[in-house]
């Protein structure tokens, strides 16, 4: 008797088993652009028909560089986790990855895109699926530029002037040497001291550059919320008579995610 109860019970279990298998879903789904940094808007489209999730409302379920700011608990997904019905069993969600993942974009780079589709409880899911790796972000070539173009106050920051791509004489010839750097919170007020004269170092491409941490840099105090990073570059020119006189750049500005 006591065989036959335990050989139930195994067949019990291997039941169960096989019923959590079969809850995984085989969807249709499709991410546009193909190919995408950290930077870009993502839509990702599935179609449920014809899988265990028909006729059900999907959320998404996603990891890769870490868990997204979706997935908060299994058993019960926020509503930021739901997709945008298109008709029928179709559904679509957008999404930037640094936003999505709350993280750097150089913290992304190079890591999957993974993620499944399930129901709100976690009754039944989808198989995961890994449709590519977040690309390397290219840069437009500008005057300024920085380096994440997406960042905010916690990230490690790069700072660049590429006299190649100026219509200005002055900021074409003229030699710089260093950077100034403010920060400012939501309501235009100075973050900390006002850096001047930082040093550059020159690029192999000739521009230069100045990479720094916001926080520490500018000692900022716990909880200070930072809107934004204010820098020009100085240096020298020859004026009309030749004569070596400072120079200053106007000022460009980065502003501040809240990606933390």
């Amino acid at each position: 008797m006591k065989r036959i109860y335990k050989l139930s019970l195994i067949a019990f279990f291997c039941l169960i088993g096989i019923t959590a298998q079969a809850q995984k879903a085989q969807i249709k789904y499709t991410v546009t652009p193909g190919v995408f940094t950290p930077e870009d808007e993502v839509i990702l489209e599935i179609d449920l028909a014809g899988s265990s999730l028909a006729g059900k409302e999907p959320y998404i379920w996603a990891f890769g560089p870490g868990d997204a700011i979706t997935n908060t608990s299994w058993t019960s997904s926020p509503d930021i986790a739901k997709f945008t019905k298109v008709a029928g069993d179709k559904w679509k969600y957008i999404f930037v990855g640094t936003s999505f993942y709350n993280k750097g974009a150089s913290e992304i780079i190079g890591k999957p895109f993974s993620f499944l589709v399930k129901t709100k409880d976690g009754g039944i899911q989808s198989e995961d699926y890994t449709p590519t790796k977040f690309s390397p972000i290219l840069f437009v070539p500008t005057l300024f530029r920085n380096f994440p173009i997406r960042t905010s106050q916690y990230d490690a920051l790069s700072l660049y002037l590429d006299q190649r791509y100026t219509v200005s004489p002055n900021n074409q010839r003229f030699s710089p040497t260093s950077i100034n750097i403010r920060l400012l919170d939501p309501a235009g007020q100075l973050v900390g001291q006002e850096k001047k004269g930082l040093p550059i170092v020159k690029q192999k491409d000739g521009s230069f550059g100045y990479t720094f941490l916001p926080e520490i840099l500018f000692a900022i105090p716990e909880g200070k919320i930072v809107n934004k990073a204010v820098y020009s570059f100085t240096g020298t020119v020859k004026d009309v008579n030749g004569s070596t006189v400072p120079y200053t750049t106007e000022e460009a500005e980065v502003v501040f995610l809240d990606l933390k």
